[in-house]
């Protein structure tokens, strides 16, 4: 990596800011960023006041605008990245739809991409985008093989990986794929342009000569699983009960730990710390309710039907939280019950699982700062995805 080198990225599809968080802290400076969701762009400009930011719906902005506005060369930004709506492919859609038009973005996202050329391109997905096939022009085809013979075709080659947080240092169990690109023109390509040949091949065909690529360049080379606890990572949080806590508190507490410590770095106040207030049925259920359990633990008049299969449990203190996802506020969405307070975790203790530091502030409803906490690419994940990429294609 050159010293004091600032490397050009843009987020598209930015949410509230968890890709440009960690890029920022990697050594990337982010010159436009953009999200339809004007809730959750408030709260991505008031975190990154010095970013050109644009709410408004991809399929409505014309990169040949923002090229010309922002001056930019071919090869001027060195990275573009991007999470197009993942809810066709989710896992967690019992109801998935094939032909879910969200499905379709990822081709407003390569359109950004032929039209700015950056040097590398990143698109962080749920895993079940390698499993689904996608109707393009008239065309069933595997997900993977749309988006790979697109960008071959935009002299991009890439590569499907994937990672899982906890091995980050991230007290969360999370999975996703990463699309890794670079221009056929980087000396540190992913793929070599002889071996690719036919840009109308088989995608069947592409996974081999993928396969015995595999060893070509390591994403990450240190991996390892996370040293720090659920409890680890809020304990030094404010206790409070449902129905109880401020937008605005003081800590009361010390730091306990050194993930602690880099949470709170340059804070003085714990922001968005407010628990969801539950009716009493629920506070009864909660409260018969042990660390590692959920529904299933309840007595029988008081069990509930649900789709979840971990509806109503409760967080182990000294594990992993599961996957922290849009609805950690409602205790029949998941294991999602504090370790000991009878209550759901809040905005603030599910941003410390997904590793934001208490510097950021989120805003809008409730509902919608879930959003932009369940949907956000943990921010240290993101630092060391922005490092890989500096390390391996940019430095």
């Amino acid at each position: 990596m050159k010293k004091n080198k600032m490397y050009l990225s843009m987020d598209l599809f930015s949410g509230a800011g968890g890709l440009s968080l960690g890029l920022k802290a990697s050594g990337f400076k982010t010159v436009f960023a953009s999200d339809f969701d004007k809730q959750i762009s408030e709260t991505y400009k008031k975190n990154f006041n010095n970013v050109n930011f644009l709410c408004d719906d991809i399929r409505n902005i014309d990169f040949n605008i923002i090229k010309e506005k922002l001056n930019l060369k071919k090869n001027m930004i060195d990275l573009i990245v991007g999470g197009p709506p993942c809810q066709g492919f989710s896992m967690a859609n019992r109801k998935r739809i094939e032909d879910d038009s969200r499905n379709l973005l990822f081709r407003n996202f390569t359109d950004a991409v032929k039209i700015i050329k950056p040097k590398c391109f990143l698109i962080e997905n749920v895993t079940g985008i390698k499993s689904e096939d996608i109707k393009i022009d008239n065309r069933r085809q595997s997900t993977t093989e749309a988006i790979t013979q697109y960008f071959l075709k935009m002299n991009y080659s890439i590569r499907f990986t994937s990672f899982k947080s906890e091995e980050f240092g991230i007290p969360q169990f999370r999975r996703r794929v990463l699309i890794v690109g670079t221009n056929l023109e980087n000396k540190r390509k992913l793929l070599d342009r002889n071996e690719i040949g036919d840009l109308e091949l088989k995608y069947k065909n592409y996974e081999s000569m993928k396969n015995k690529n595999d060893n070509q360049f390591e994403l990450f080379s240190e991996k390892k699983k996370s040293p720090f606890t659920v409890w680890d990572a809020i304990s030094d949080l404010p206790q409070i009960e449902a129905g109880e806590g401020k937008n605005e508190m003081s800590y009361g507490t010390e730091i306990k730990n050194d993930y602690q410590k880099k949470m709170r770095k340059r804070s003085k106040k714990v922001y968005n710390h407010l628990s969801t207030p539950h009716d009493k049925m629920a506070i009864k259920r909660i409260k018969l309710i042990n660390q590692g359990q959920n529904f299933r633990d309840l007595p029988s008049k008081l069990k509930t039907k649900s789709v979840h299969s971990g509806a109503w449990g409760r967080l182990s203190a000294d594990g992993l939280s599961p996957t922290i996802t849009t609805r950690f506020d409602t205790p029949s969405c998941g294991r999602v019950i504090h370790p000991f307070s009878h209550r759901t975790i809040t905005v603030r203790e599910a941003a410390r699982l997904q590793s934001f530091p208490d510097t950021f502030i989120f805003y809008g409803t409730r509902t919608s700062q879930g959003q932009q906490v369940g949907n956000s690419v943990p921010p240290l994940v993101a630092e060391k995805i922005g490092e890989m990429f500096i390390k391996q294609f940019l430095g």
